[in-house]
């Protein structure tokens, strides 16, 4: 009888042991600091640039778009996008070629929050010189790292997650559900998603 006892003990430690366990592996790490969340909240919040017809020009693009909290001049150096960005050079699609282009999972403050294509880059660890020639913000559906709660990126005041009545207003273009483009000489700013659905994608390309 004791030896079923202890037995049942045991099992009932070993039991308690592996939830905990698989609690622990479950655990997601924090969206965001409140100090970003409140810094990307702000941004959203700015009034939005002005432009008549949705005539974009390159002036009126560098004038509009952060990255993170910051203004951000595109092209620019992936040092410029702020301290709170980084890649994850473990992740499978992380690719470094010989002709020093980059190619990974963009992170903020830890959370996966889309892809980034840089150029120029002295070596697969020295990145951070290197400059963006693309760049998508985008759900990943990553398991192990969380998407954040808001996407840091806001141009003219639309993020991921902005609705087509927005991108109207503050664009002046139609969300439809082959998403929307805008197009300068040197910068393609594209928007992913539909009418029902809002923005889902953004992706940031300089054409040289």
């Amino acid at each position: 009888m004791k030896q079923r006892k202890y037995a049942g003990i045991l099992f009932a430690l070993l039991m308690s042991l592996t939830l905990l366990s698989c609690a622990a592996k479950q655990t997601k790490k924090p969206e965001l600091t409140v100090e970003s969340y409140t810094e990307l909240n702000t941004v959203l919040k700015l009034p939005p640039v002005n432009v008549p017809g949705g005539a974009w020009t390159e002036a009126d693009i560098q004038c509009a778009l952060y990255l993170g909290a910051k203004p951000f001049s595109f092209p620019g150096t992936f040092n410029a996008m702020g301290s709170k960005f980084s890649v994850d050079q473990k992740a499978a699609d992380f690719t470094y070629t010989k002709d020093n282009e980059l190619t990974a999972t963009l992170l903020y403050d830890g959370c996966a929050c889309g892809t980034v294509c840089l150029t120029d880059c002295p070596s697969q660890e020295d990145y951070f010189s290197g400059f963006v020639s693309s760049v998508t913000f985008k759900d990943l559906g990553r398991s192990d790292l969380p998407a954040p709660a808001i996407f840091p990126v806001a141009f003219n005041g639309i993020t991921i997650g902005s609705t087509a009545e927005q991108v109207k207003n503050n664009l002046g273009t139609e969300l439809t559900v082959s998403g929307a483009e805008i197009r300068t000489p040197h910068h393609i700013i594209q928007l992913k998603g539909s009418p029902a659905e809002g923005v889902t994608a953004i992706t940031l390309t300089y054409v040289r």
